[in-house]
């Protein structure tokens, strides 16, 4: 309680009794039909004019929802959410429709993020690799997107540009802000600041953000609380811009940390293989770098636009585990200390060539966009330890029968090299538009067996694989006027087997079991059709849409394939699921001034999803289908003396479909979450957010982080709820 009174008063400090004029740009709602939009096309267009379903947050918008890390970017967004661990690996990645983890592309400044892994209860690299704060735009294509990205963008993409020397300084001349926050959820404090320079060629950016925060503050109903987190995680940034008559030339560095220390106390007495265990540390870190040039060329071969662009980037994941167990004869004759360690390590390399054209022909102007790309990606896993008798000190490298270290696959290279064309035909002198486009991509993995892995698995060969994929998708859009717009649309995607799936090694001889590889795996298909409806008024702008997609062949990892002749169980990742998901998303802002001069300082916004999903393969509902949620947000723009309110309510439907032939699953019920945020520029330069969340203190949860959480689960499912009432507080200057 002594945390929201303070925020209240904080509140209240923001409503001076003397009026002072506020920033420009703070107006009544932001039309955002008006804006443009790339991820939908791959070329800059008005959000007006393309299809598909899609959400733009630009920096204004991030700022305002004080965005702590990448589930709080799209807490609004319908049909998008962020997977998460809640015991001890934190956020993984994003969930689009129903899809998640590596089947969903991302992407920053153009560069692929690296794939997530995990294997055993030790070991999980997941993708939450940046920070909010100096990002510029975000852009989400829902649904299949592979005609355009490629294979990993099954279920849609995310597209992350950071900011640029122009964003800061509008032209000539220096600009920058700083920013300090405050969040009670996780006891959690961030600071960042971010300079440019801009003359008449040469601009200059330098950034950095750090966010260093403690453990979420759940709900449960008996103990324990959450794990105790001590969290450390710093973002930096470099670019170079040198401007030309027609090139434009700009070097990117970019570099992420994060170091997180968990006491795992809810696995202490824990289930299975943690039974005995009587505590358990984790030291988990994670480092990217990144570094790109890219040049923009203008009137080249008479093309209106061609961007060239190339990078290096390289990701680290080093998780360290210290469980301690006590004896339990006869399974555990004497008390031990258990040392674990797992690092993934991802080197990519890429080029990519992006070219704009206008042309002329019939009286009507066409548009195309076509480009190639070519990634290679080199992959190095290893796991390690040793376990030590806490009665003689004795230490071996042999934990479940394995001796370590051990590579859970060989080391890997991927290739990958694709071609597009997409183009926008108006059809004679109608209101159709034809959007074709076509995609053709060649994959392989190429493993090597070195020492480690060949010790490990004595007379088993690693296999090669390739494969190609030819994506189309066909758009047609019908204009009912200058703002109001339905289309229809075809699309495919489809996602190249997991390196970790081809070539996957893993036997534990205390329990018997071998992983076996698959190098036949075929790639992952999905096909889906969407219908929408889009439009803009003096009082409202809307967008709808309806969906229904399947996936074929979609890769089950390390499936149950019973004994071999050995009487060892046998696991091996197979095609064999079949689902579809199908739903309705649905968005709206309305300027409510425009049915009451009184109202003219108001808008409302709201945003619906609703999704269902089925494996077809064994007719049972689809777990990573997210519950509906209704979004409605009553904004009231700054005015003279006042800050800029608002006030939204999420309602979340009990989940009610659920498969539990394998495991009795958790199913949360439905809940209504009440928020609260004010802003308010000070003297031009000086500006102060504050947001209440859950103003109610509702105990909930969020489905997208339980997975495995079981009804009789311990700790109680109450445990993985999400934070009560909590506040956010971010004071920042410009100049």
């Amino acid at each position: 309680m002594t945390r929201t009174r303070l925020a209240l008063a904080i509140a209240l400090l923001l409503i001076p009794a003397s009026a002072r004029s506020e920033a420009a740009g703070e107006t009544a709602a932001a039309r955002w039909l008006d804006g443009l939009v790339v991820v939908a096309s791959r070329r800059p267009q008005p959000t007006a004019e393309a299809i598909g379903s899609f959400s733009v947050l630009d920096r204004r918008t991030v700022d305002r929802l004080q965005a702590q890390d990448i589930r709080d970017l799209v807490r609004y967004e319908p049909g998008v959410h962020v997977t998460a661990d809640a015991t001890r690996f934190g956020l993984d990645g994003f969930n689009i429709r129903g899809v998640q983890g590596n089947r969903v592309a991302l992407r920053i400044d153009g560069v692929p993020l690296s794939d997530g892994f995990a294997v055993g209860s030790f070991s999980n690299a997941g993708r939450d690799q940046l920070d909010p704060e100096l990002l510029e735009t975000v852009e989400i294509l829902r649904g299949p997107a592979s005609a355009l990205y490629g294979s990993d963008a099954l279920g849609g993409i995310v597209s992350i540009a950071t900011r640029d020397p122009g964003d800061l300084t509008a032209g000539k001349g220096s600009g920058g802000r700083a920013r300090m926050s405050l969040a009670t959820r996780d006891r959690s404090r961030r600071a960042s600041v971010i300079a440019a320079l801009q003359g008449a060629t040469h601009g200059v950016l330098l950034g950095h953000a750090e966010r260093r925060g403690h453990e979420l503050d759940n709900r449960p109903l008996a103990a324990p609380d959450s794990n105790p987190v001590d969290s450390d995680r710093s973002t930096s940034i470099g670019k170079w811009t040198i401007d030309g008559e027609s090139a434009r030339l700009k070097f990117a560095f970019e570099r992420f940390e994060a170091n997180v220390d968990t006491d795992v106390r809810t696995l202490v007495n824990g289930p299975g293989q943690f039974a005995t265990t009587e505590r358990l540390l984790a030291d988990d870190a994670e480092r990217r770098e990144r570094a790109s040039a890219e040049l923009t060329l203008d009137g080249l071969w008479q093309l209106d636009e061609l961007r060239l662009l190339g990078f290096w980037q390289g990701s680290q994941a080093e998780q360290n585990t210290l469980q301690q167990r006590r004896a339990a004869p006869p399974a555990v004759r004497f008390p031990t200390l258990r040392e674990r360690r797992f690092d993934l390590e991802q080197w990519q390399q890429g080029v990519e060539a992006v070219a704009h054209k206008q042309t002329q022909w019939g009286g009507q102007t066409q548009q195309w966009v076509f480009g190639i790309e070519a990634f290679r990606t080199r992959i190095k896993e290893q796991r390690d330890g040793r376990e030590i008798n806490l009665s003689t000190g004795a230490a071996t490298n042999v934990i479940l029968g394995e001796r370590l270290p051990v590579r859970d696959f060989p080391n890997s290279r991927l290739r990958s090299v694709g071609a597009f064309a997409a183009a926008e035909f108006p059809l004679w002198e109608s209101n159709w538009v034809l959007l074709p486009g076509l995609r053709f991509d060649r994959f392989a993995v190429d493993p090597t067996a070195d020492a480690l892995f060949v010790e490990d698995n004595p007379g088993r060969s690693v296999v090669a694989s390739s494969d190609q994929r030819l994506t189309p998708k066909l758009g047609l859009r019908f204009d009912l006027s200058d703002r109001q717009s339905l289309y229809a649309m075809l699309a495919e995607g489809f996602r190249a087997p997991p390196f970790s799936d081809v070539n996957i090694a893993l036997v534990l001889p205390t329990f018997n079991y071998v992983v076996l590889p698959n190098p036949d795996l075929k790639p992952e298909r999905s096909r889906g059709v969407e219908l929408g409806w889009s439009g803009s008024s003096e009082a409202i702008d809307w967008r709808m849409a309806a969906f229904h997609n399947r996936y074929d062949n979609l890769i089950e990892s390390r499936v149950n394939l019973r004994s071999n002749a050995n009487g060892a169980t046998v696991f091996q990742s197979v095609n064999r699921t079949r689902a579809r998901i199908f739903g309705l998303e649905a968005s709206a802002e309305l300027a409510l001034g425009r049915w009451d001069a009184r109202l003219e300082p108001y808008s409302l916004r709201m945003a619906l999803a609703h999704a269902r999903g089925d494996d077809r393969s064994r007719r049972q509902p689809l777990n990573t289908v997210q519950p509906d949620r209704l979004f409605v947000e009553l904004q009231r723009a700054a005015q003279p003396g006042w800050p800029q309110i608002a006030v939204s309510a999420t309602a979340v439907r009990r989940v009610s479909r659920i498969d539990r032939s394998s495991v009795d699953l958790f199913a949360p019920p439905g809940h209504v979450l009440w928020d609260v945020r004010l802003g308010k520029t000070i003297a031009e330069r000086w500006r102060i957010d504050l947001a209440i969340y859950n103003l109610g203190d509702k105990r909930h949860w969020d489905y997208a982080s339980l997975r495995g959480v079981t009804r009789q689960n311990v700790p109680d499912s109450s445990y993985y709820t999400g934070p009560g009432r909590s506040a956010a507080l971010t004071v920042g200057w410009t100049w």
